[in-house]
């Protein structure tokens, strides 16, 4: 063989064995590779089952628990908080890891996203975390499966009619006595300045007396005005409160609440001051001398002004009131006051029930151990009137009660005798709890607010026959029975559901206490944070050392953030990658720069800006949170949505616009083209609003077509485009394709006149429970009923055009639309009902505003709507200089609340003999021309409950009025607000 063939023969076998060492090793990293997945699998297979199984034991703790039984167990609780923290890492890492899978994929898009590999490390830990806990799980399965078999069975939540019992709106029970001689203290000396002091301990009932004193009709009549104002928050704001005070005196023209310049502040206090009508005013929650001192400098110093401070500091009382006679300490109730008191409860609102010896014996046997304290009284009477009144069922809760309460009468015997109004509630209730620590104490927390987070958390499922939201509700009105949450606002019985709530301040300490117990995460203000891990965080305004602090809080496995008052631009979106709900409702200083990362938030389902008034525009970004559930821009500047949103498929609620509904926040409630009118001419002079239409047109077009899209840019285009184009500011542009959301449950404020396709897209939306539509006219009015017509599902219905022309003609065109619709809204110049109304036979609730409809006909044609049972009646809904109401017989049959409001032409109303013989509540507000006998027939409604009334009437109206309810069978309440 030459040399030559030999230099080749190697040359190829080297070549060889290289390829052949290349392919062994493709061959082993693709082995590699294959093993490394087959691990990867195997590990998600087995954390999936071990996260299921951990959270299904938790569930069986949660339901079988009693308190008495694992108090003693410090160990347990110590395993739990582990187990309940292993089972929120092992969910995290899970929807992590599933992102890496999705097609196509957003984890190359997003920043902040683990990558695979370290994933794939943090569930190999995890699993040898489980093998731990598992280790030491045996000993506890068996204490837990001893436990009494009668505990496993969770209380159902009741989604029925319930009855709300708020402590300070409830009937006065127990307290005659008390009632009686504090309407003697206040009356004895009308003319003269006085402070009077009502104190006693947490609970006791001070606010629930002080405010049926409050309502009194003798206390009423003594007083021009009354003003209410509790101090919630400690330290307060004295500006804050002052702006409350002086709102309520009439004060508005010196200024709003929130509005913190010196000389506001001081033209406040002067107004307040010299304030010269006789005057109600209390103070309920003074918790110290310095708040005191603070805010009574700026009290009236008429000697017709009256003031009574609740608290529960002696030393208050002792510094407020510089007699003993002003001073009135609320005692314990009496033994048989307190028995009373618990058969009211217990048997909802009626304490003549005779009760057998055995319950009897169980009866005073608790109230015994509440030491005759109405919270605590109040609280397990609330929780028995869920449950079988037996005497094992209440001797069952007493030994419970009796284990853990002592006989220490402080802040301590009442968090424990609330303790069962948790322990008892089932897993999903108890999660639904602790989700309430997300709002400060005093908050007034909105219900949808509440329900469609609960459901975007998990906490509300669906079921069979009902949706995640109906449930969510039904846990609502559970928690309103059992008087764990309160009506912010007094609610007629069976009139409307309750809007809005609050959570006593002593419920907030114990779900408190109980979320940092069970290790849930929740952590309201960055200063309180004294966990490794925080998982739901509420961000309230703590100055510099709050700041601080959340620079250096570790927020990277935050699930939930709210933010309360202004937005801190230390806040970093970018580094909240598990987050599903950012709450930013009513958060002042938000920007749309602060918006811009908001598309690495891969798992968010539910995004509020509401009320964010300086938004003008959403982010394209938008787009790439596919799991997001609920958007609610409603209230900001934004006028057109992104194409992006369409992307969105799994979006429900989506709630855009500024159409006034009764659910809106105050910070909602914008008059968006007048700002926006006096915006533009404050920002353009004289001259330049004065140019051609063509100039406008150039330079609108060069604003629009800019692509620095700074907040000034976006600020501009609104103005302009408004300017320009005459938009309707109530709704907002959808673009092209919004007919792919295809499971949205609710739609509004939509501009319809934006683009000719949008109803040909609603028409396709057909699971639609509830729409809003504005800019209807006479082009498009046919089309919107046809389009509506074809939402088989809907339930509200909202329909509004600006302008003179209105809704004249563009409503009646003999279509008829889905026959259960229950609620339905009208905004605009209708004069005509149209034919279709009398069709909506389900119809419950119907409210009309600026529709200068004939009266006498409309009022005959709504009155035969069977099941009409709320009225409203705001301004403009009739023609007339002057309106009178014939309320005649057989018409509103079903007819609970009736509201008018600021109908300047209303002279008067007359109900005959027999007419509205359901009607409870009447709601009148600033319809100040009322003529003096202007109310007539009262005496004839059977089922009236109350009066509300708002607006300056003089004596011989209210005596007038006075009489007629007087002489009514039911004896109604009149509720009086000067305007």
């Amino acid at each position: 063989m030459h040399s030559s063939e030999v230099v080749e023969l190697s040359k190829a076998s080297i070549e060889l064995a290289t390829t052949v060492l290349g392919l062994l090793k493709h061959m082993h990293a693709s082995s590699t590779k294959a093993a490394s997945a087959l691990e990867e699998e195997e590990d998600v297979d087995i954390i999936k089952k071990e996260l299921e199984m951990m959270q299904s034991f938790l569930m069986d703790i949660a339901d079988r628990r009693r308190p008495s039984q694992m108090a003693a167990s410090r160990s347990f609780k110590t395993w739990l908080r582990q187990l309940w923290g292993l089972s929120h890492d092992v969910e995290d890492c899970l929807l992590q890891f599933y992102l890496h899978l999705e097609s196509p994929s957003r984890a190359a898009s997003s920043k902040q996203l683990l990558p695979r590999g370290t994933i794939t490390k943090q569930m190999r830990s995890l699993r040898n975390q489980i093998k731990q806990v598992n280790k030491s799980s045996e000993l506890y399965c068996k204490a837990i499966s001893s436990l009494d078999d009668a505990a496993a069975v969770p209380s159902q939540p009741n989604t029925g009619p319930t009855v709300a019992d708020d402590f300070r709106n409830a009937p006065l029970v127990g307290r005659v006595k008390e009632k009686s001689h504090l309407i003697q203290l206040i009356s004895q000396d009308g003319k003269q300045h006085q402070v009077i002091s009502v104190w006693g301990m947490v609970g006791i009932g001070k606010t629930t007396l002080v405010s049926s004193v409050y309502e009194s009709q003798e206390i009423s009549s003594l007083f021009e005005q009354r003003v209410w104002v509790t101090i919630s928050h400690h330290p307060f704001d004295l500006h804050d409160i002052l702006s409350r005070l002086a709102w309520e005196l009439d004060a508005q023209n010196v200024g709003v609440p929130g509005n913190d310049t010196q000389s506001n502040f001081e033209a406040i206090s002067a107004k307040i001051k010299t304030s010269s009508r006789s005057c109600l005013i209390v103070l309920d929650d003074i918790v110290s001398i310095e708040e005191w001192n603070l805010i009574q400098p700026h009290l009236p110093e008429d000697t017709s002004t009256h003031i009574i401070v609740v608290t529960r500091e002696a030393g208050v009382v002792e510094h407020c009131s510089t007699t003993d006679r002003n001073i009135y300490k609320l005692e314990y109730l009496e033994d048989n006051e307190a028995l009373e008191l618990f058969k009211n409860k217990v048997f909802l609102d009626s304490s003549d029930i005779d009760l057998n010896a055995d319950l009897t014996t169980q009866a005073e046997l608790i109230i015994n151990k509440c030491d005759g304290h109405p919270l605590a009284i109040t609280t397990i009477a609330g929780f028995l009137a869920r449950k079988p009144k037996t005497t094992m069922e209440w001797k069952r809760l007493h030994d419970d009660f009796s284990a853990g309460s002592g006989s220490n009468p402080n802040h301590e015997t009442i968090s424990r005798a609330l303790a069962p109004s948790y322990d008892d509630l089932p897993y999903d209730l108890k999660l639904c709890l602790l989700y309430l620590c997300v709002f400060p104490k005093g908050h007034n927390i909105r219900r949808k607010r509440l329900v469609r987070r609960w459901v975007v958390e998990g906490y509300a499922s669906n079921t069979d026959n009902m949706s995640a939201e109906q449930v969510g509700e039904g846990y609502f009105q559970e928690f309103i029975s059992r008087s764990i949450i309160r009506p912010s606002e007094t609610v007629t019985h069976n009139v409307g559901s309750v809007d809005h709530c609050q959570v006593h301040n002593v419920i907030h300490d114990i779900i408190a206490s109980k979320s940092k117990e069970e290790n849930h995460g929740f952590v309201l203000g960055l200063s309180s944070s004294n966990q490794d891990t925080i998982r739901h965080l509420s961000i309230i305004n703590e100055g510099k050392e709050g700041k601080d602090m959340l620079k250096s809080t570790n927020l990277s496995h935050i699930r939930s953030m709210t933010v309360f008052g202004e937005w801190t631009s230390d806040l970093d979106l970018g580094t909240v990658r598990l987050l599903r709900v950012l709450d930013l409702e009513g958060t002042s200083g938000l920007k749309d720069h602060d918006l811009k990362k908001i598309s690495n938030l891969l798992l968010l389902k539910y995004l509020s800006l509401r009320g964010c008034t300086d938004i003008y525009h959403l982010p394209d970004g938008l787009g790439n949170l596919w799991d997001l559930q609920m958007l609610d821009v409603s209230g900001t500047r934004i006028i057109k949505l992104p194409k992006t949103i369409t992307k969105l498929k799994k979006l429900l609620y989506l709630r855009a616009g500024n159409i006034p509904n009764d659910d809106d926040t105050s910070s909602s409630k914008l008059k968006m083209s007048s700002d926006l009118s006096k915006s533009l001419q404050k920002e353009t002079s004289d001259a330049e609003l004065t140019q051609g239409l063509a100039e406008t047109v150039q330079l609108g077009t060069a604003l629009l077509n800019n692509e620095k899209k700074s907040d000034k840019y976006h600020k501009y285009k609104v103005l302009l485009t408004t300017f320009m184009f005459g938009r309707d500011m109530h709704g907002v542009e959808t673009p092209d394709g919004i007919s792919e959301l295809d499971v949205l449950h609710t739609l509004g404020v939509v501009n319809v006149a934006s683009r000719k396709a949008i109803l040909d897209e609603i028409e396709k939306l057909t699971k639609l429970h509830k729409l809003g539509l504005t800019g209807i006219d006479k082009k498009n009015g046919q089309g919107v009923l046809c389009a509506i017509a074809k939402l088989t599902l809907l339930r509200s219905l909202s329909l509004r055009a600006e302008g003179k022309p209105g809704l004249h003609g563009c409503l009646d065109h003999g279509i008829s639309l889905p026959k259960n619709l229950h609620s339905l809204k009208i905004y605009g110049n209708l004069v005509i009902l149209p034919t279709w109304i009398t069709q909506l036979q389900h119809l419950a609730k119907l409210k009309l505003r600026s529709t200068q409809l004939e009266l006498a006909f409309s009022m005959e044609v709504l009155g035969k709507l069977p099941h009409l049972a709320i009225l409203r009646l705001w301004k403009d809904s009739f023609q007339g200089e002057e309106i009178i109401f014939h309320f005649q017989q057989e018409l509103f049959p079903s007819l609970i609340l009736l509201e008018l409001s600021n109908q300047d032409g209303l002279k008067s109303f007359r109900f005959m003999n027999g007419a509205l013989p359901r009607l409870q509540s009447l709601h009148v507000e600033n319809c100040i021309h009322v003529d003096n006998n202007g109310f007539s027939g009262m005496s004839f409604l059977p089922s009236l409950k109350e009066v509300m009334l708002k607006g300056d009437y003089n004596n011989q109206f209210m005596d007038n009025l006075r009489a007629q309810l007087t002489q009514n069978q039911n004896q109604p309440v009149l509720k009086w607000t000067c305007a």
